[in-house]
Parts: C-alpha cells; structure tokens; sequence
C-alpha cells in the first residue's frame, strides 16, 4: 500500500484516486477506530461497489487505486470519537441515500458539516460549459 504521510487517526479523511467513467477522482472516507486483520485501519466510506455505506479494510478500501492513499486531516471540532460513530451509524445505508451520491458529502456529514463537493461542482461546470458550447454551436449552424 502506498500513501503520503499525514494526519491518520480515527475520524480523518482518507482520500485515494480511482478511475471512473469520468476519469480519475479522490474516492474518500472516513478512518475508523477499528483494526483490519491487515493490521491497518478500516475505512468508512460510501461503496459504490455494494452501493451503501460500509466499513471495509483498508486493502478493499484502495482497491481500484490509481494512486497513493493521501489524508486530508480532520476538517471538523467534533471529537473523533463522534466523528467516527456518525459514520457508522450510516453504515448499510443505501449510497444512494444522498441525493448527490458522492463520497464527498458522507465524509462531511460524518464531520457534521455542511455537504460540499468540489468535485461535483468542478463536474457540473464543465456539464455546463458542454451545454453552452454546444447550444451556441446549434445555434451558429441553425441560422447559417
């Protein structure tokens, strides 16, 4: 397994890249309290793969890595403690429970923020952009 050193406790924010059919995107979770068999922490996270929420070891985890396992620390002032128990009290959750079904916003929620997605947003710019570009192309061709 290969990752970045940084902050690794229970609670923090585990990011991986994986490809989709979108290119390669940060799959995120959140580190549990809890040891895998491999001797390395278990993950939270939203399962596209199960299509819930589950807690998996950390070899499931990076599965489809295309990349090192970085972590992007713990963004909240909730102890972890209960930044892990709101995780998992969503396990066996659906994934698509979320109308946004992003991993990004289970990680915050289970930070008790509010759900954000740079990812999701930078994606519906660019479905935007398509949009735009491609209605003036319509049009250009429409009126010639």
């Amino acid at each position: 397994m290969q990752y970045i050193p940084g902050d690794y406790r229970p609670g923090c924010i585990v990011n991986v890249p994986v490809k989709t059919s979108v290119g390669v995107v940060g799959h995120k979770g959140v580190l549990s309290d809890r040891v895998g068999p491999d001797g390395l922490p278990m993950v939270i996270h939203a399962a596209k793969l199960f299509d819930a929420i589950v807690e998996s070891t950390m070899q499931d985890f990076m599965l489809m890595a295309k990349g090192p396992l970085t972590s992007e620390g713990f963004p909240s002032t909730l102890p972890p403690v209960l930044v892990v128990a709101r995780a998992r009290a969503l396990i066996g959750k659906p994934w698509k429970w979320m109308p946004w079904d992003n991993c990004e916003h289970f990680v915050h929620e289970a930070h008790g923020l509010p759900p954000k997605s740079p990812q999701v947003r930078r994606a519906g710019k660019s479905a935007l952009g398509a949009a735009g570009v491609g209605a003036f192309v319509w049009f250009a061709f429409a009126n010639a």
